[in-house]
């Protein structure tokens, strides 16, 4: 306890698990450390019942601040009437009252201002833990007062790994995986995602065979990019996935480089229909 800090600047990616890391703590900070009660069997019901409800969002210590859903903001008197005012009135029954700012980087600056009487002079069992993207939005008066963790994107083969883990095919898991640079919740939003994977498997038939397409065959593919003119970006990054793929087969022949890995076969074939300065 003598080590820790009363305020946290949690930064990382989107879905690179922030809330995963937030909760944890938290979770360890109330499942451990009830305020009174009975030593033995009753402490260790305490325990329990405080890990109940975190599980179920709804414990009384635990305060989620986050912007209005028609706010693109978190206004200074958000702060002033959810956290600054709040903050006076003691835990309900643990020995920490904490605060989650959500998306903290919506803090206006008025907002950030109003914080700061609290970071300098915390009640001993404030706790306040910021998730943001990233640390530039914030006032230095802000980030001196904070402990900030930053969180890296995750290696391919461990997001792939995980969500292996997890059930998912494994050629869905390789694509989303690269996909998701790093962050193992927007590879599994890639993965829930229908449409994403209509649009997969739409391209990767379609490059699938162009070697036994006509030239006037080939240009007709552009109907893809009018079937899925919505997602231009995400077509071009399976492109660039795609070719990466078959290069990566041609020089080693290692089905354990491959992304695509439900798509091996084809690729093979495409690795001995292209020379290596067309694919580079």
């Amino acid at each position: 306890d003598r080590q820790m800090n009363h305020a946290y600047l949690i930064e990382g990616t989107h879905g690179v698990g922030k809330t995963t890391l937030a909760n944890a703590f938290i979770k360890t900070l109330l499942c451990q450390n009830p305020v009174s009660g009975p030593a033995g069997q009753q402490d260790c019901c305490n325990r329990c019942q405080s890990c109940r409800s975190f599980d179920h969002d709804n414990h009384p210590d635990v305060k989620r601040i986050k912007a209005a859903q028609d706010k693109n903001t978190i206004s200074v008197k958000q702060i002033r009437d959810e956290l600054v005012k709040d903050i006076s009135i003691r835990p309900y029954g643990s020995l920490y009252k904490i605060y989650v700012i959500e998306e903290a980087e919506r803090l206006t600056i008025e907002a950030q201002n109003a914080m700061l009487k609290t970071l300098e002079e915390p009640p001993a069992y404030g706790l306040i833990i910021m998730l943001a993207e990233s640390a530039a939005s914030f006032l230095p008066t802000i980030l001196s007062r904070c402990v900030k963790i930053s969180l890296q994107p995750l290696d391919i083969k461990m997001v792939k790994a995980e969500l292996s883990r997890r059930g998912i095919e494994e050629g869905k898991a390789g694509i989303a995986a690269a996909f998701a640079q790093g962050s193992i919740g927007q590879a599994l939003k890639l993965c829930e995602d229908e449409g994403f994977e209509e649009m997969r498997q739409a391209l990767f038939q379609f490059l699938g065979q162009i070697p036994q397409l006509s030239q006037l065959e080939v240009l007709k593919g552009a109907q893809l990019w009018e079937q899925f003119k919505s997602e231009q970006e995400a077509i071009f990054s399976l492109l660039l996935i795609w070719y990466r793929d078959i290069l990566v087969y041609q020089e080693t022949h290692d089905p354990a480089q491959i992304l695509c890995s439900d798509q091996l076969e084809t690729i093979g074939k495409m690795a001995s229909y292209y020379d290596n300065r067309k694919l580079i």
